[in-house]
């Protein structure tokens, strides 16, 4: 429903108004801000545009085949693409010919594979909240092979006066290959077919595949938004905490999400002690921290490792500059005042060469080398004080 989706009050209208005047195009990019639900309005689209039992207000109905379809993340009429193992290429379809949605088109050594467990696991977390971010270890491509399959099944009829809606999250991850296939389709784009596809790195798509769909930016959301929807998400949660989160999560829900449900929290415990053995000069220790943090190159991991990083250096800086209540760490703020006290830092630099590490990060440098130069270059820049 409309009413579960966080803020976006703007892009909901929008979306309301392009179907009431019918003027629904091939495709669109929905690009914004990470974690501002670009995948649950695109989601609500998708039912609106093939719902059978609409409000007054264009609510879908939530009941109907298709609403149920889409909440699912399969039907005859929808289809999610995210990134996948190379493993298990062709995992986000199923096999139209088979006449069957239960038939995945994988090989028993497939559906035994780790990767395919965490895949059903996360489909599942997917289902279940709409804001969730699918994450799987390996996971860093759109392949060729989702792109081909959307193209083969587009070659199939389907009910009339409906959509076929292929959502395509986080579609900066897809390959050279991959983002070529796709822009086959754009070309020639069939009947009643819409491509949604979103995106919080816009300009890393392709410039023609860019310049083959209609924009549509998602404006970014409040700390108390997301504090309410955290209450929401898990009501054993207080007041006060929802808030830290939310301010912790530096306006996304799935970053949110991440942290409500302990996952950020024990990843930052992790780059303290990486930060603390760093400036202790026992690179030892922290190479066997930085090798925990990066097992199965799992980028998203990496890139939440960097923000923390990022965060700490900020809240320094702020305790350096008596702005404490701008602090994020406010749990941590002992641990801040004992690092100022005893440490002096380039804290400019540090938050270039972040900025810098993130976005070599996204272009497929090797993350655990990438983590092990960042801390260097991090650790030169932080010095000891000479007290008297």
């Amino acid at each position: 429903m409309w009413s579960d989706i966080v803020g976006q009050k703007r892009i909901i209208n929008i979306l309301k108004n392009i179907y009431k005047n019918k003027k629904i195009s091939h495709a669109y990019i929905f690009w914004g801000k990470e974690g501002t639900g670009k995948d649950a309005v695109a989601l609500e689209f998708a039912k609106l545009i093939n719902c059978n039992n609409l409000d007054s207000d264009l609510n879908p109905c939530d009941s109907c085949k298709y609403c149920r379809g889409i909440n699912e993340l399969y039907s005859s009429h929808f289809r999610l693409i995210t990134a996948l193992p190379s493993n298990l290429k062709g995992m986000d379809t199923k096999d139209e010919l088979s006449g069957t949605e239960e038939n995945y088109k994988v090989n028993t050594v497939v559906k035994k594979s780790e990767e395919y467990e965490i895949y059903l696991e996360e489909l599942d977390k997917k289902k279940q909240n709409h804001y969730y971010k699918i994450v799987i270890p390996k996971a860093n491509e759109i392949l060729i092979d989702s792109i081909r399959e959307i193209k083969r099944e587009l070659q199939f009829t389907f009910s009339k006066g409906k959509y076929k809606v292929i959502l395509i999250s986080c579609a900066d991850l897809m390959n050279p290959e991959s983002s070529n296939a796709l822009l086959k389709i754009l070309e020639e784009p069939p009947e009643n077919c819409l491509l949604l596809l979103t995106t919080s790195r816009v300009n890393s798509l392709l410039p023609t595949i860019y310049g083959r769909c209609q924009k549509i930016k998602f404006d970014s959301l409040q700390e108390k938004e997301i504090a309410d929807y955290l209450i929401k998400y898990k009501p054993e949660l207080d007041k006060e905490k929802a808030l830290f989160y939310a301010c912790i999560s530096e306006g996304s829900i799935s970053r949110a999400i991440q942290i409500a449900d302990s996952y950020l929290m024990d990843l930052r415990e992790d780059i303290i002690n990486l930060l603390r053995e760093t400036v202790r000069g026992k690179m030892s220790s922290a190479n066997k921290i930085i090798e925990s943090i990066s097992k199965g190159k799992d980028r998203e991991r990496i890139s939440n490792a960097l923000f923390i990083i990022m965060t700490w250096f900020r809240d320094a800086n702020y305790y350096l500059n008596n702005y404490e209540n701008k602090i994020i760490n406010k749990d941590k703020i002992e641990n801040i005042r004992r690092f100022c006290a005893n440490y002096e830092f380039d804290f400019y630099k540090i938050i270039s060469i972040t900025e810098d590490t993130i976005k070599e990060l996204e272009n497929n440098i090797n993350p655990e080398i990438l983590l092990n130069n960042f801390i260097y270059d991090v650790g030169i820049l932080i010095r000891e004080k000479k007290h008297l």
